[in-house]
Parts: structure tokens; sequence; C-alpha cells
């Protein structure tokens, strides 16, 4: 089901556990298929993803794991809270993925879209998805092309 993983384990009860807690602090609720995702991965490690959107290549190349570690939702879910990010990233928006240059996929609570913000120009918000399981399959589509 998620191919662009590159290693799949069971954490199903570790990923419902920090769901529930990150769902209580930010009052949010995660999709059934990020569940899933969180349910098979314990790390944020994936394949290299190309992903052609209007005619520019994203990349997503590492996942926001749910763990306390280097790049972890609660961090980054925090980090874009604080001055001067929450002036450019809504209130409503979540990092799901990331590129090699710091630059994130965010997951929108209250629309489901998924957006990438360059890091560089964080003015510039560019849908990717209009839903987290459309983004799973570009995910996948890319492993797919790639092999």
């Amino acid at each position: 089901m998620f191919h662009f993983l590159t290693d799949e384990t069971d954490n199903r009860e570790k990923s419902a556990a920090r769901i529930a807690y990150l769902e209580q602090k930010y009052g949010i609720v995660f999709p059934e298929i990020l569940r899933q995702l969180y349910a098979k991965t314990d790390n944020g490690e994936m394949k290299m993803c190309e992903m052609e959107i209007g005619g520019r290549t994203f990349v997503a190349a590492n996942l926001v794991t749910l763990e306390k570690g280097d790049m972890d939702f609660e961090y980054a879910a925090d980090d874009v809270r604080d001055e001067p990010m929450c002036n450019f990233i809504p209130a409503d928006w979540y990092p799901i993925a990331y590129d090699n240059g710091g630059s994130f996929f965010y997951w929108c609570s209250s629309t489901q879209q998924i957006f990438f913000v360059d890091s560089e120009n964080v003015d510039e918000k560019v849908l990717i998805a209009e839903n987290p399981e459309a983004f799973i399959e570009l995910l996948n589509n890319s492993v797919a092309d790639g092999e």
C-alpha cells in the first residue's frame, strides 16, 4: 500500500498512542490514510519521490515522524506556529513530509489538501493534492515510475 516506504514495520500500537496525543494537543483528527501510513513505519525513511505538478518538479525525501527525533511532527508543527513562520504558514497546516532542502509538504486539517512551501519562498504555497489519499497515490506512483 505504501510502496514509497523503504521498510515497513508493525507500528500500530505506538503510532495510535502518539496520534491520540497529537490530536488532543492540536485539536485535529488525522485522516485514516495517515493513520495507516504511520502504523507501517516508525521512522521518516522513504524512497526519493519526484512528482511533476503544473510543470514543476517537487521532491519528497523524508516523512515527518511521529516519535521525537530530528524532524518529528510535534517539533515541526510547533516550529511553524512560532515567529516568524506563523506569519506565513496557516494555523491549520501540519507538516507531513519534506525535501532535502528543508521545504515542507503540509496537510491542511480543515480542507484536507496537501500544499508545498519552499523554505526559500514561504509566500508561495503550491497545491500538490486535493487530499492525503491523492498525495499518497502521487508518492506511490513516483516510485512505480522509477522502477
